[in-house]
């Protein structure tokens, strides 16, 4: 009996590991007939955790399709790549620092996307303003883009009885508004305003805005009629009256009226959402992926917040943002296609990415998630959302999104290297914005590119 049990133990385990086997093998099988696609991207654990929740939906959503994710941190990004360039093994589909997009495009590294974005693709609503397009061709969209917007204390406007900004373009502040509203909500620690006898522009308690001299000054240029570069690009603009008067405009806030602190001063206030719970700004003019932060705010300390749109030289102007998503052209794409537009189709549809849409790190990138009140319902209303977010944003997107230089302009990342250094005179107030302009911007411009643009003035 001992020996017909020992026999049947033994036939039954090495049944098992014989279906054992033939499992793995069919396992192993099964990945090696998938075709597998890499994908490499930037962000932090929240950003992490929803690209790696993507990928893994995406691949148990069907069986002819592997997707490998790779994080590389921003600041190594671009030169990874560089180096994944120059062995070809670069990834298949990834992000793509904005300003870089072009170059990468014109030296044959990103396939032209184009067909994908014309009348009947697939990403034919994707918004324009964020599409990556270089001389007639497409070459990505952010899965998740950004645009500046307005951001404002409700508890601190409330308790000064100070209007707060209007959330429709047609009622948006001018310049003129936006300043006396500013010195309203600007107060130093006597209790005193710009322009008051006494006040003391070294011992402000509150400033009425935060310092967006770095993300949002050239929003209020081409406000003014001005500009970095023209958004045909073709001609540099940041030497007109307008562009000068505009920069005049933003250093006076820091330097004559003393309602946004100095960059000196900028560094000792926290960050956006402490520094409202703590009434040391009012507003703040910054990204839209602040949303995610500031709504935790809203969640955890009780942060009353409320959002507008941005104030006017002349016209409301909100530059977009956004690492749009590109395709690498190697061997891989190009041999595989139609698994790659698959993969990329899934991962720029806006349902596939609703929990970062939602923390507030993403904006949606399609047309008729602004317009439709199903979709509007998904991300823009919540118990994290700031009073007036969808009102705001959806009058930005329709009558105020204007396409930052990065996604149209070879030269962006160049004329940036020459631009931004030198207006740290201004933001300094080392020196006038026109001097700045004519001494220091467009002397190099027309040295680095010459005849390749019109210079206005």
């Amino acid at each position: 009996m001992k020996k017909i049990g020992l026999l049947i133990s033994t036939l039954v385990i090495g049944g098992s590991f014989l279906l054992s086997g033939c499992g793995s093998n069919d396992d192993a099988g099964d990945q090696a007939s998938k075709v597998t696609l890499n994908f490499s991207f930037w962000g932090d654990t929240l950003e992490k955790d929803s690209i790696d929740k993507l990928i893994k939906n995406f691949n148990e959503s069907q069986d002819e399709i592997q997707v490998k994710a790779q994080q590389i941190p921003y600041d190594n990004y671009m030169e990874k790549l560089n180096t994944q360039a120059s062995t070809k093994t670069l990834p298949d589909v990834g992000y793509m620092v904005e300003t870089s997009t072009a170059e990468w495009g014109k030296s044959g590294n990103l396939r032209d996307l184009t067909e994908l974005y014309e009348s009947g693709g697939p990403f034919e609503n994707k918004i324009a303003e964020t599409r990556s397009e270089y001389n007639g061709k497409v070459f990505g969209s952010p899965a998740g883009p950004g645009m500046l917007t307005l951001f404002y204390s409700t508890k601190y406007f409330e308790e000064n009885g100070v209007e707060v900004p209007p959330h429709d373009v047609n009622q948006a502040w001018d310049w003129d508004k936006f300043v006396s509203i500013l010195k309203e909500l600007t107060v130093d620690r006597n209790g005193n305003h710009p322009g008051d006898a006494g006040f003391d522009e070294k011992n402000i308690k509150t400033y009425g805005i935060s310092n967006f001299t770095g993300l949002g000054y050239e929003s209020f240029l081409i406000s003014n009629g001005g500009g970095v570069l023209s958004q045909d690009g073709k001609q540099i603009l940041i030497g007109t009256d307008a562009s000068i008067e505009a920069l005049e405009k933003i250093q006076d806030l820091m330097y004559k009226d003393y309602v946004m602190p100095k960059p000196s001063q900028a560094s000792t206030i926290p960050s956006t959402d402490t520094a409202m719970l703590t009434d040391r700004v009012a507003m703040t003019i910054t990204g839209s992926w602040d949303l995610r932060s500031l709504g935790d705010a809203i969640e955890q300390k009780g942060l009353a917040l409320g959002m507008g749109v941005l104030p006017k030289m002349g016209k409301v102007v909100q530059m977009n943002f956004g690492p749009p998503i590109v395709v690498f052209d190697n061997e891989n794409t190009q041999e595989h296609w139609e698994e790659t537009k698959t993969f990329l189709e899934y991962l720029l549809d806006p349902e596939n990415s609703l929990d970062v849409i939602d923390s507030g790190l993403w904006l949606p990138n399609q047309d008729n998630w602004f317009s439709e009140e199903k979709y509007l319902q998904k991300w823009a209303v919540s118990d994290r959302s700031p009073e007036y977010k969808k009102e705001a944003l959806v009058e930005a997107k329709e009558h105020a999104l204007t396409k930052n230089k990065a996604f149209y302009s070879e030269d962006a990342a160049s004329i940036e290297q020459i631009v931004n250094p030198a207006l740290e005179q201004v933001w300094t107030g080392k020196k006038a914005p026109r001097e700045v302009v004519e001494e220091d911007i467009l002397p190099k411009l027309e040295k680095q590119f010459g005849d390749k643009y019109e210079y206005v003035k």
